[in-house]
């Protein structure tokens, strides 16, 4: 390859890179959250990326019916998904934890009042991401619908839909600054089969990378 289109393509990357972060906030040292739970920031895994961050809201017991009510304020303006973390029960093995069947009802407001998402499904249709690192934990959230639109030859461009107030899907939301929001969790029909493992309710900011 010609040193020139080497070089050019290295300016081309810098360049995303300066405007990446110059568009997406540096959480290491944020301290804008004031609502209620842990915010904890996860650093970049590489300089093209943005930094991600997770809000631990507490235990829901998904084997009996209950509800949970928090006050987020602060967060981040980055897309974040809401969702459950399920761990497997401590047995000194790295099993992966057992998928619920919980019926479950979430509803995100904000300081208006307005609707922001909301779902009533079981848990079993929700998405389960799992870490390399942590076999033992799940992470279950919500996408929407996608899809593909051909915009030119072996291109397509994925479109969401529908999309709710603050770019909401499925249980995904993008926060607006200084928006002060209401999460409510209900517990419906609970699933006994989740004896002994632990659910947390959590707000994850979603990495991205170029």
């Amino acid at each position: 390859m010609p040193r020139c289109l080497r070089s050019a393509r290295v300016l081309i990357v810098l360049a995303a890179s300066i405007e990446l972060g110059a568009c997406s906030p540096a959480l290491v040292n944020y301290r804008g959250y004031i609502g209620e739970g842990t915010f904890v920031a996860h650093a970049a895994p590489a300089p093209i990326c943005q930094d991600g961050y997770t809000v631990d809201l507490g235990a829901v017991d998904l084997t009996r019916p209950g509800e949970l009510t928090r006050r987020l304020e602060g967060l981040p303006a980055i897309e974040a998904t809401i969702g459950v973390a399920i761990s497997a029960a401590s047995n000194g093995q790295s099993n992966p934890p057992p998928r619920p069947n919980a019926l479950i009802e979430l509803m995100l407001r904000d300081d208006k009042g307005r609707i922001v998402l909301s779902r009533h499904e079981r848990l079993s249709e929700w998405i389960g991401s799992t870490a390399l690192n942590s076999p033992s934990q799940t992470y279950l959230y919500q996408r929407g619908t996608q899809i593909e639109v051909p915009v030119a030859r072996s291109t397509v461009h994925v479109e969401r839909f529908p999309l709710g107030p603050d770019d909401s899907w499925g249980t995904y939301f993008t926060p607006r600054r200084e928006a002060r929001y209401t999460l409510h969790f209900v517990v419906e029909e609970p699933d006994a089969g989740l004896a002994g493992a632990q659910a947390r309710l959590q707000i994850n900011g979603v990495v991205g990378c170029l």
